[in-house]
């Protein structure tokens, strides 16, 4: 259930809430509500709070040794504030804290529960004309801590940079598109054993930071209901790796370099 509530004319109030039960796991009532404020035009500001829920699949029950893994849980807490700059821009700053617990990890050797939290601020700036020219620019930092054991969550970086740039070539028909995305280093998991032999997962090397050009060529209307996308990502050929899972040997998966594909989607 939700609803939106106009409580003066420049400030409402969001809010509903999700109601979930599985098997033998306790209900679960997660809210989420907002408070939308437009001091003058052209500015919003956003305080949000939420909670969310996700019950553990067949293969994280499965464990005889851990019958007790519990459902993951979030909450999260976040301000926004949105502002108008001319006809053709917006920028936004954000501030986000979320906590989780119980959350579902493979370590070693069976699936397990631990705590976490996150924080960090995100910029962005967005821009349309129109002439059907569009634009973005971001920036994140974040922190994300493992609570249980004092680590940095692996996979997890803390900077991370997003440009695209969206340009018509044919009328509102044909557009060439272009995304950057710069992503700094991030930790990995190392699975090895102690000194009784028994299987344990330690914090491993880190995956060095990457920036990514990808470009694409979409048409949309060209054709009635047909549209057709030609695409190259990871133009420049950058060699990078990602860290891998807790089911992976290696520390870091070496990830593709220059690739290419062709989309082509109809609807009827």
């Amino acid at each position: 259930m939700q609803g939106d509530f106009a409580i003066v004319t420049n400030l409402h109030f969001h809010g509903g809430f999700r109601y979930d039960q599985y098997g033998d796991f306790d209900p679960s009532f997660d809210p989420r509500v907002a408070l939308i404020y437009n001091p003058f035009k052209g500015s919003t500001l956003k305080a949000i709070y939420g909670t969310a829920f996700r019950a553990p699949n067949f293969s994280e029950l499965s464990d005889p040794r851990f019958p007790d893994i519990k459902p993951e849980t979030i909450t999260g807490y976040e301000l926004v504030y949105e502002q108008q700059i001319g006809p053709h821009l917006r920028s936004s700053v954000s501030g986000f804290y979320n906590v989780m617990d119980d959350l579902i990890v493979f370590d070693s050797g069976s699936f397990t529960n631990f705590n976490a939290d996150t924080k960090g601020v995100e910029l962005a700036l967005e821009t349309s004309w129109p002439n059907g020219i569009r634009g973005g620019a971001s920036y994140s930092f974040q922190e994300t801590h493992n609570t249980s054991v004092s680590w940095e969550m692996p996979d997890s970086p803390n900077h991370m940079v997003k440009l695209n740039l969206s340009v018509p070539i044919y009328r509102d028909k044909i557009f060439a598109g272009a995304d950057f995305l710069y992503t700094s280093d991030r930790r990995s998991l190392h699975n090895t054993t102690d000194p009784f032999g028994q299987p344990i997962t330690v914090q491993g090397s880190d995956a060095g930071g990457y920036g990514i050009l990808n470009l694409t060529l979409f048409s949309q209307n060209l054709l009635k209901n047909l549209e057709v996308s030609a695409s190259v990502y990871n133009v420049l050929d950058r060699h990078y790796a990602d860290p891998a899972s807790h089911f992976h040997v290696q520390d870091t998966i070496e990830q593709n370099g220059r690739s290419f594909r062709i989309k082509l989607t109809y609807r009827f």
